[in-house]
């Protein structure tokens, strides 16, 4: 949803709250529509984000960190020039529009006090952030609207601040009821929703909805009568009075599978859905972008390394069924060497020009067998043709039997793969495996920020009721690690037998004899973090550590084992959670 003249309402209380007399310490453009503006109070340092994004405009105090460029882009080191070091002395919404205004005192170049004002704009797509001078003229802009985007205002350097148009709707802050009436008497025949979303400014969809249901009215039927008008009007002014006296709740909407629904600066009661409610705006603004961002990157990452698996998996099982033919041809070579030998044996019955020939094939009680020949070759050549055909058969076995195993390697690995997927919970989780894709040459490399941190995951880690260590692999890459690096000889591997799973490890720290009841429950562990994960009977194998071996030249994750012990479980998900120990 997007933000609207209520919720900024809320946001400009708290900033007059939190920000009035800060100092403006640091200013960063980690984006190109995005600014952090750290503020400093007395023994505390408050971070501001403001972002331009027509997808996600917002600003809110918030606990987000990024990565900053080596140099500053141009608008941000405007502000720096304009704004830094300077004290916030007042916030304001002009008319309850989606508009922040933030006046920064600020000392220039001859030690006057002089008044910036950072103008934030919060309209979707027209969402911009705008430096003024103490009068109104654009110092720039992080988005800078020329004549040709706007004819009815540009937004650039030296230009005087034109408001965006008011489109005609009305302060709902200063409204009265007469006013209110006669605005709504002239919409009969709209939806209720739109008529209040229509004539008065800051309220969307959600709110309007929201007046609607609490004078009991369907928020789609279409607004017919003064009493309908009279319900509306006394929680429209109830609401607003709320907001008049600052009496914010700010509230999250969730869906039953715990997914955003929607949120709000008031309490929203026309949702029969799981609440959670906030102490501050910005701190439900945070977790809420945060969240949804995250979430919009997992999902955008998932897909597109599903779609890579998908596709390089149908190319593996297309080269298998092509090599397993050609290898099922090649191991019947020897009917070529039969050929050529009958041609020899029976060479004083042939001459060139002849197309084929039955002959006796004294290896099979001298069943008769017909051979094609080439005329414009000699008996001789012909033998010789049907030899070669052979001695090549012969030495592609060797090299199609390699080609099909690496063809079903590659298969198994990318199911492993798409195990890791499905059971990764963080987006941590997969950007590794991304990295994995990228290292195993999947998806091309791309360059990446010299600023970014290399946040390597450790393994999954549980505690058995016996006091064992347990490490499961959260990907391929980390199961080899886990399986040649981190784990001893002492140590017992396990697996789930003919399935994608993770490598899992009981670190023997006693040098005894591990106890069945923790093999056991490193069994369920392993079999939850593999494709068994919702079966039942699940047959995990586990052995020694020393008796799991890495083919060389395999994929990550891809090992094979010996002397090994299979054991049948359920895998049981509140076990396994029991089992662990919190990252």
């Amino acid at each position: 949803m997007s933000l609207d003249g209520i919720t900024l309402a809320a946001i400009k209380n708290e900033f007059i709250d939190k920000l009035i007399g800060g100092r403006v310490d640091k200013i960063y453009q980690p984006k190109n529509e995005l600014i952090t503006i750290k503020i400093r109070q007395p023994g505390q340092n408050i971070n501001l984000l403001i972002s331009a994004d027509p997808q996600n405009p917002r600003i809110h105090i918030s606990e987000e960190n990024f990565d900053n460029p080596l140099r500053p882009p141009a608008f941000c080191m405007l502000l720096r020039k304009h704004i830094e070091s300077g004290r916030i002395k007042s916030v304001t919404q002009p008319n309850f529009e989606r508009i922040l205004e933030i006046t920064v005192q600020h000392k220039n170049n001859e030690g006057e006090l002089e008044d910036k004002t950072l103008v934030v704009e919060l309209m979707g797509r027209h969402s911009n952030i705008i430096l003024l001078n103490e009068d109104k003229h654009i110092l720039d802009s992080i988005k800078r609207i020329t004549s040709q985007k706007s004819r009815y205002r540009e937004i650039l350097p030296g230009k005087k601040y034109v408001s965006p148009p008011e489109q005609g709707k009305h302060n709902p802050l200063t409204t009265n009821e007469d006013e209110f009436i006669k605005l709504l008497s002239d919409d009969f025949g709209e939806p209720i929703y739109r008529v209040i979303m229509n004539n008065y400014r800051g309220i969307g969809p959600l709110l309007a909805t929201e007046i609607a249901y609490r004078a009991n009215l369907n928020p789609q039927d279409d607004l017919s009568n003064f009493e309908e008008i009279n319900k509306l009007k006394l929680e429209f002014f109830s609401l607003f009075e709320q907001i008049k006296n600052s009496q914010f709740e700010p509230t999250l909407i969730l869906k039953d599978n715990n997914t955003f629904k929607n949120y709000s600066a008031v309490d929203l009661k026309q949702f029969n859905l799981s609440k959670k409610k906030y102490e501050s705006i910005s701190e439900l603004m945070n977790f809420y972008f945060v969240e949804s961002i995250t979430r919009k990157k997992i999902n955008r990452l998932t897909e597109k390394m599903t779609k890579v698996i998908s596709d390089n998996k149908e190319k593996a099982h297309k080269k298998y069924r092509k090599v397993k033919g050609q290898l099922k041809g090649a191991l019947n070579a020897d009917k070529y060497q039969l050929k050529g030998e009958l041609i020899t044996a029976n060479i004083y019955q042939l001459k060139k020009g002849d197309k084929k020939v039955k002959l006796n094939n004294y290896y099979d009680n001298n069943k008769e067998i017909t051979i094609s020949l080439d005329p414009q070759l000699s008996p001789a050549e012909n033998a010789q043709k049907y030899f070669k055909k052979y001695e090549k058969a012969k030495k592609s076995v060797k090299y199609l039997k390699n080609e099909s195993r690496k063809a079903k390697n590659e298969i198994n690995y990318l199911k492993q793969l798409e195990v890791n997927i499905e059971q990764s919970t963080t987006l941590d989780e997969l950007e590794e495996i991304y990295e994995e894709l990228i290292q195993e040459g999947y998806i091309k490399k791309q360059r990446h920020n010299k600023n970014k941190k290399d946040n390597k995951l450790p393994p999954l880690k549980f505690k058995s009721s016996d006091g064992y260590d347990i490490l499961v692999g959260r990907n391929n890459r980390q199961n080899d690690k886990l399986t040649k690096k981190i784990a001893n000889n002492q140590d017992t591997w396990l697996h789930v037998k003919d399935i994608p799973g993770s490598h899992t490890i009981i670190r023997n720290h006693t040098g005894d004899k591990i106890p069945e009841n923790t093999i056991l429950e490193a069994s369920q562990i392993a079999a939850f973090y593999s494709k068994g994960r919702n079966s039942s009977n699940v047959p995990v194998d586990y052995t020694s550590i020393k008796d799991v071996k890495k083919p060389k030249g395999a994929k990550p994750g891809m090992v094979y084992y010996e002397n090994q012990t299979t054991l049948y479980v359920d895998p049981d998900e509140q076990i396994v959670n029991g089992l662990k120990i919190q990252d």
